[in-house]
Protein backbone atom coordinates (compact mmCIF):
# COMPACT_ATOMS: atom_id res chain seq x y z
CA UNK A 1 0.00 0.00 0.00
CA UNK A 2 1.03 3.41 -0.61
CA UNK A 3 0.49 5.94 1.99
CA UNK A 4 -0.15 9.68 2.26
CA UNK A 5 3.38 10.94 1.29
CA UNK A 6 3.86 8.79 -1.53
CA UNK A 7 0.72 9.23 -3.00
CA UNK A 8 0.89 12.63 -2.62
CA UNK A 9 4.94 12.86 -4.54
CA UNK A 10 5.88 14.66 -1.24
CA UNK A 11 8.83 12.13 -0.16
CA UNK A 12 11.96 13.64 0.18
CA UNK A 13 13.82 11.74 -2.38
CA UNK A 14 17.30 12.93 -1.42
CA UNK A 15 16.91 11.83 1.76
CA UNK A 16 20.69 9.36 2.21
CA UNK A 17 22.09 7.51 5.06
CA UNK A 18 25.69 7.12 5.30
CA UNK A 19 28.11 3.95 6.63
CA UNK A 20 27.20 4.19 10.30
CA UNK A 21 23.15 4.70 9.87
CA UNK A 22 23.20 1.39 7.14
CA UNK A 23 25.22 -0.84 9.69
CA UNK A 24 22.47 0.09 12.21
CA UNK A 25 19.50 0.02 10.40
CA UNK A 26 21.09 -3.66 8.40
CA UNK A 27 21.49 -5.19 11.72
CA UNK A 28 17.92 -4.44 13.01
CA UNK A 29 17.01 -6.16 9.92
CA UNK A 30 19.33 -9.24 10.33
CA UNK A 31 18.06 -9.49 13.89
CA UNK A 32 14.21 -9.85 12.37
CA UNK A 33 15.49 -12.49 10.79
CA UNK A 34 17.22 -14.42 13.22
CA UNK A 35 14.70 -13.90 15.89
CA UNK A 36 12.75 -16.13 13.61
CA UNK A 37 15.55 -18.48 13.35
CA UNK A 38 16.07 -18.51 9.85
CA UNK A 39 19.92 -18.53 10.09
CA UNK A 40 20.14 -21.33 12.15
CA UNK A 41 20.43 -24.22 9.27
CA UNK A 42 23.90 -21.90 8.50
CA UNK A 43 25.11 -21.50 12.13
CA UNK A 44 23.66 -24.75 13.49
CA UNK A 45 22.56 -26.89 10.98
CA UNK A 46 19.32 -28.86 11.42
CA UNK A 47 18.59 -30.94 14.59
CA UNK A 48 15.70 -33.34 15.21
CA UNK A 49 14.59 -34.77 18.66
CA UNK A 50 14.94 -38.94 18.90
CA UNK A 51 11.84 -40.76 20.01
CA UNK A 52 10.86 -40.76 23.46
CA UNK A 53 13.84 -39.42 25.17
CA UNK A 54 13.80 -36.33 22.58
CA UNK A 55 18.05 -36.68 22.51
CA UNK A 56 18.92 -34.46 19.69
CA UNK A 57 20.76 -35.48 16.28
CA UNK A 58 22.03 -33.42 13.72
CA UNK A 59 20.03 -34.10 10.36
CA UNK A 60 22.12 -31.46 8.52
CA UNK A 61 25.60 -29.81 8.80
CA UNK A 62 25.26 -26.08 9.12
CA UNK A 63 25.29 -24.82 5.75
CA UNK A 64 28.37 -22.24 7.00
CA UNK A 65 30.71 -25.66 7.99
CA UNK A 66 32.28 -26.43 10.57
CA UNK A 67 31.31 -23.31 12.12
CA UNK A 68 30.21 -19.73 10.96
CA UNK A 69 32.68 -18.28 13.00
CA UNK A 70 35.52 -20.50 10.76
CA UNK A 71 33.17 -19.86 8.03
CA UNK A 72 33.34 -16.12 8.27
CA UNK A 73 37.42 -16.49 9.07
CA UNK A 74 37.78 -18.24 5.41
CA UNK A 75 36.03 -15.73 3.54
CA UNK A 76 37.22 -12.18 5.07
CA UNK A 77 39.98 -13.09 6.45
CA UNK A 78 39.29 -11.77 9.73
CA UNK A 79 37.82 -13.37 13.39
CA UNK A 80 35.91 -9.78 14.21
CA UNK A 81 33.32 -11.06 12.01
CA UNK A 82 31.37 -13.60 13.94
CA UNK A 83 28.93 -13.16 15.89
CA UNK A 84 27.48 -10.40 14.27
CA UNK A 85 25.44 -8.41 16.98
CA UNK A 86 28.86 -7.94 19.00
CA UNK A 87 30.72 -7.22 15.94
CA UNK A 88 28.58 -5.13 13.12
CA UNK A 89 29.54 -1.81 14.43
CA UNK A 90 33.42 -2.18 13.36
CA UNK A 91 32.38 -3.53 9.56
CA UNK A 92 33.73 -1.01 7.38
CA UNK A 93 32.07 -1.12 3.78
CA UNK A 94 33.33 -4.05 1.75
CA UNK A 95 33.10 -6.40 4.99
CA UNK A 96 29.35 -5.59 5.67
CA UNK A 97 28.74 -5.98 1.72
CA UNK A 98 30.26 -9.19 1.57
CA UNK A 99 28.55 -10.07 4.60
CA UNK A 100 25.49 -9.30 3.34
CA UNK A 101 26.02 -11.32 -0.03
CA UNK A 102 26.92 -14.45 2.48
CA UNK A 103 23.96 -13.94 4.88
CA UNK A 104 22.07 -13.63 1.41
CA UNK A 105 23.15 -17.22 0.02
CA UNK A 106 22.66 -18.73 3.00
CA UNK A 107 19.09 -17.37 5.06
CA UNK A 108 16.99 -20.50 4.75
CA UNK A 109 14.40 -22.65 6.90
CA UNK A 110 13.67 -26.41 7.45
CA UNK A 111 10.20 -27.86 6.68
CA UNK A 112 10.31 -30.91 8.82
CA UNK A 113 7.12 -32.21 7.75
CA UNK A 114 7.97 -32.30 3.53
CA UNK A 115 11.74 -32.70 4.26
CA UNK A 116 12.88 -29.89 2.35
CA UNK A 117 14.88 -26.48 2.88
CA UNK A 118 12.60 -23.62 2.35
CA UNK A 119 15.16 -20.88 0.84
CA UNK A 120 13.68 -19.05 -2.01
CA UNK A 121 10.92 -16.89 -0.31
CA UNK A 122 13.02 -15.90 2.45
CA UNK A 123 15.74 -15.02 -0.31
CA UNK A 124 13.51 -12.65 -1.61
CA UNK A 125 12.18 -10.66 1.59
CA UNK A 126 15.83 -10.44 2.68
CA UNK A 127 16.78 -8.85 -0.57
CA UNK A 128 13.41 -6.77 -0.45
CA UNK A 129 14.51 -5.17 2.69
CA UNK A 130 17.71 -4.64 2.43
CA UNK A 131 17.53 -3.12 -0.93
CA UNK A 132 15.23 -0.39 0.62
CA UNK A 133 18.32 0.26 2.79
CA UNK A 134 21.39 -0.13 0.24
CA UNK A 135 18.77 2.47 -2.50
CA UNK A 136 19.91 5.07 0.28
CA UNK A 137 23.11 4.28 0.81
CA UNK A 138 26.06 7.04 -1.02
CA UNK A 139 24.79 6.97 -4.90
CA UNK A 140 22.43 3.72 -4.15
CA UNK A 141 23.23 0.19 -4.19
CA UNK A 142 21.15 -2.94 -4.59
CA UNK A 143 21.11 -6.69 -4.37
CA UNK A 144 20.85 -8.13 -7.95
CA UNK A 145 18.60 -11.35 -6.64
CA UNK A 146 19.62 -13.00 -9.81
CA UNK A 147 23.58 -12.97 -9.14
CA UNK A 148 23.23 -12.73 -5.10
CA UNK A 149 26.15 -9.64 -5.39
CA UNK A 150 25.49 -6.13 -4.46
CA UNK A 151 26.23 -3.78 -7.20
CA UNK A 152 26.14 0.07 -7.81
CA UNK A 153 23.23 1.31 -9.12
CA UNK A 154 23.91 1.26 -13.16
CA UNK A 155 23.98 4.76 -15.00
CA UNK A 156 20.32 5.03 -16.23
CA UNK A 157 20.68 4.51 -19.24
CA UNK A 158 22.42 1.50 -19.64
CA UNK A 159 19.48 0.04 -16.75
CA UNK A 160 16.77 1.52 -19.11
CA UNK A 161 18.31 -0.09 -22.59
CA UNK A 162 18.63 -3.67 -20.49
CA UNK A 163 15.25 -3.40 -18.97
CA UNK A 164 13.36 -2.74 -22.72
CA UNK A 165 12.86 -6.14 -24.51
CA UNK A 166 15.98 -7.78 -25.59
CA UNK A 167 15.60 -8.34 -29.63
CA UNK A 168 15.14 -11.71 -30.53
CA UNK A 169 18.30 -11.84 -32.75
CA UNK A 170 20.50 -11.53 -29.50
CA UNK A 171 21.92 -14.94 -29.14
CA UNK A 172 22.21 -16.50 -25.17
CA UNK A 173 25.64 -16.63 -25.55
CA UNK A 174 25.54 -12.29 -26.32
CA UNK A 175 23.15 -11.97 -23.82
CA UNK A 176 25.69 -13.77 -21.59
CA UNK A 177 28.38 -11.63 -22.01
CA UNK A 178 26.09 -8.41 -21.86
CA UNK A 179 24.91 -9.38 -18.26
CA UNK A 180 28.98 -10.49 -17.45
CA UNK A 181 30.21 -6.54 -18.40
CA UNK A 182 27.54 -5.08 -16.04
CA UNK A 183 27.96 -7.17 -13.32
CA UNK A 184 31.90 -6.92 -13.81
CA UNK A 185 31.37 -2.64 -14.13
CA UNK A 186 29.07 -2.42 -11.44
CA UNK A 187 29.97 -4.67 -8.61
CA UNK A 188 30.35 -2.96 -5.17
CA UNK A 189 34.13 -3.40 -5.46
CA UNK A 190 34.92 -2.99 -8.94
CA UNK A 191 38.16 -0.69 -9.79
CA UNK A 192 39.35 0.81 -12.58
CA UNK A 193 40.74 -2.31 -14.86
CA UNK A 194 37.53 -4.61 -14.04
CA UNK A 195 35.86 -1.75 -15.11
CA UNK A 196 38.19 -1.61 -18.31
CA UNK A 197 37.56 -5.04 -19.29
CA UNK A 198 33.70 -4.93 -18.82
CA UNK A 199 34.47 -2.34 -21.74
CA UNK A 200 36.59 -5.24 -23.60
CA UNK A 201 33.89 -7.55 -23.27
CA UNK A 202 31.49 -5.28 -25.06
CA UNK A 203 34.03 -4.45 -27.68
CA UNK A 204 34.84 -8.00 -27.99
CA UNK A 205 30.84 -8.66 -28.58
CA UNK A 206 30.70 -6.32 -31.68
CA UNK A 207 34.00 -7.19 -33.23
CA UNK A 208 33.40 -10.25 -34.84
CA UNK A 209 30.56 -8.42 -36.14
CA UNK A 210 32.34 -5.08 -37.41
CA UNK A 211 31.28 -6.30 -41.56
CA UNK A 212 28.05 -6.74 -40.89
CA UNK A 213 27.91 -4.03 -38.74
CA UNK A 214 29.20 -1.43 -41.12
CA UNK A 215 26.33 -2.61 -43.36
CA UNK A 216 23.24 -2.26 -40.97
CA UNK A 217 24.14 0.81 -40.01
CA UNK A 218 24.88 2.21 -43.94
CA UNK A 219 21.17 0.76 -44.79
CA UNK A 220 19.67 3.84 -42.04
CA UNK A 221 22.49 6.04 -42.90
CA UNK A 222 24.46 5.84 -45.40
CA UNK A 223 27.89 7.40 -45.55
CA UNK A 224 31.76 5.72 -46.25
CA UNK A 225 31.21 2.44 -44.84
CA UNK A 226 34.49 2.77 -42.74
CA UNK A 227 33.25 6.14 -40.97
CA UNK A 228 30.98 3.52 -39.01
CA UNK A 229 33.79 1.47 -38.27
CA UNK A 230 36.38 4.21 -37.12
CA UNK A 231 33.75 5.72 -35.18
CA UNK A 232 32.99 2.53 -32.92
CA UNK A 233 36.16 1.15 -32.35
CA UNK A 234 38.45 4.52 -32.46
CA UNK A 235 37.77 4.77 -28.91
CA UNK A 236 38.69 1.43 -27.33
CA UNK A 237 41.86 1.44 -29.92
CA UNK A 238 43.23 4.12 -28.72
CA UNK A 239 42.05 5.13 -25.27
CA UNK A 240 44.49 2.26 -23.42
CA UNK A 241 41.42 -0.22 -23.64
CA UNK A 242 42.46 -2.96 -25.04
CA UNK A 243 45.96 -1.82 -26.37
CA UNK A 244 49.37 -1.23 -24.45
CA UNK A 245 51.58 0.83 -26.65
CA UNK A 246 52.99 4.39 -26.90
CA UNK A 247 50.35 5.27 -28.69
CA UNK A 248 47.94 5.36 -26.74
CA UNK A 249 45.87 8.28 -24.95
CA UNK A 250 46.16 7.83 -21.12
CA UNK A 251 46.46 11.30 -19.74
CA UNK A 252 42.32 11.27 -19.49
CA UNK A 253 39.26 11.32 -16.77
CA UNK A 254 39.13 7.41 -16.79
CA UNK A 255 35.81 7.44 -14.34
CA UNK A 256 33.91 9.49 -16.62
CA UNK A 257 34.74 8.27 -19.27
CA UNK A 258 34.96 4.79 -18.98
CA UNK A 259 30.29 5.03 -17.87
CA UNK A 260 30.45 6.69 -21.27
CA UNK A 261 32.21 3.78 -23.16
CA UNK A 262 29.97 1.33 -21.21
CA UNK A 263 26.74 3.37 -22.06
CA UNK A 264 27.69 3.66 -25.77
CA UNK A 265 28.95 0.14 -26.75
CA UNK A 266 25.72 -1.36 -24.52
CA UNK A 267 23.44 0.97 -26.63
CA UNK A 268 25.82 0.22 -30.05
CA UNK A 269 25.01 -3.63 -29.29
CA UNK A 270 21.02 -3.12 -28.83
CA UNK A 271 20.77 -0.89 -31.81
CA UNK A 272 22.62 -3.43 -33.94
CA UNK A 273 20.46 -6.44 -33.30
CA UNK A 274 17.19 -4.40 -33.71
CA UNK A 275 18.11 -2.84 -36.81
CA UNK A 276 18.85 -6.67 -37.72
CA UNK A 277 14.93 -7.58 -36.21
CA UNK A 278 13.59 -4.80 -38.10
CA UNK A 279 15.10 -5.83 -41.07
CA UNK A 280 14.10 -9.81 -40.37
Amino acid sequence: MEYYLKRKKLLKNEFSIDLDDLKRYFFQTYKYFDDRELFDVAFKGVWAGEGFSNKQYQVYPPSMAPTPEIFFINHLESDDIYPVGKNYNYYNEEELFTIIEILYEHICSYDFGNDKFMKKEHQEEFATLINNLLKRYKNGYYLDEKQGFIMEQSNEAVNALLQTDIPKTINDGVVEQLQTAVKMFYRFNSNEESKKKAINILADILEPLREDLKDVLNNEYEVNKNSHDKLIFEVVNQFNIRHNNQKQLTEYSREIWYDWMMQYYTSVIIAYYRLKENKG
